[in-house]
């Protein structure tokens, strides 16, 4: 109790609020975040000019893959694994978050993807042979624990090649070698869907968004705290 000043000896006091153990628990976590997040920053300034430097792999690297991820936001991406497919290169793809947020639709599938690639004869027989996806993530750390959950329910799962946009993959990684610690992963990067102006800003938000990812992988209560996970607050789905 703090005891102020007032006229005629007049005493008044300041309760402090009682702090729950969550409440002390949070602010533990957000002290801890952010010094992270400046010693990631501070270590990662030299790595801002190689961060996105990804190249296509070689065909024996692809081949070594058992199946391919996409992880939804640009159609190339999609595009890229379907000729994958076609060309007998992956024997399975897997594309994390077919939902109408990446502008997908199950039901639309087929029609939309012959379109952008007529050179594939019969994609609905490519696609019920070789195509699987989940519907349910939105973001790259729910991409990852998606595609977790599906390999989890395929069980045997060699080396992965997985497709994204080259700016996204760094961020891309680190999330699915989090839910997929000492799996191979095989990048491979599709071009950056176009920007005006100069490519700078792009470059430097995802890189922030990067760091940011390195940080939520190493501290898992953030997702508990603030709700990154949403869809897979239970676990896998059904």
């Amino acid at each position: 109790m703090l005891i102020l000043p007032g006229t005629k000896g007049a005493r008044r006091s300041i309760r402090h609020p009682k702090r729950t153990p969550i409440h002390l628990l949070s602010l533990v976590i957000a002290a801890t975040t952010r010094t992270l997040f400046v010693c990631a920053t501070l270590v990662g300034v030299d790595q801002f000019q190689s961060f996105d430097d990804f190249v296509i792999p070689s065909a024996d690297e692809v081949r070594r893959a058992s199946a391919a991820v996409v992880f939804s936001g640009a159609f190339e991406r999609v595009d890229a694994g379907l000729q994958l497919v076609n060309s007998g290169a992956i024997p399975l793809l897997y594309i994390s978050g077919l939902n109408p947020n990446a502008g997908l639709r199950p039901s639309h599938f087929v029609s939309q993807f012959s379109t952008r690639n007529p050179n594939i004869v019969d994609l609905q027989s490519l696609v019920q042979c070789c195509v699987q996806w989940g519907e349910n993530a939105d973001s790259t750390l729910q991409n990852a624990f998606e595609t977790r959950c599906w390999g989890e329910r395929r069980k045997a799962l060699g080396a992965l090649l997985l497709i994204t946009s080259r700016r996204h993959m760094a961020r891309a990684l680190t999330a699915l070698s989090n839910e997929l610690p000492g799996h191979a992963l095989i990048p491979y990067p599709v071009p950056d869907s176009p920007v005006s102006g100069s490519p700078l800003r792009p470059r430097a938000f995802e890189y922030l968004k990067y760091l940011a990812t390195n940080v939520i992988v190493h501290i898992p209560l953030i997702n508990v705290l603030v709700g990154i996970n949403p869809p897979f607050a239970n676990g896998c789905p059904p």
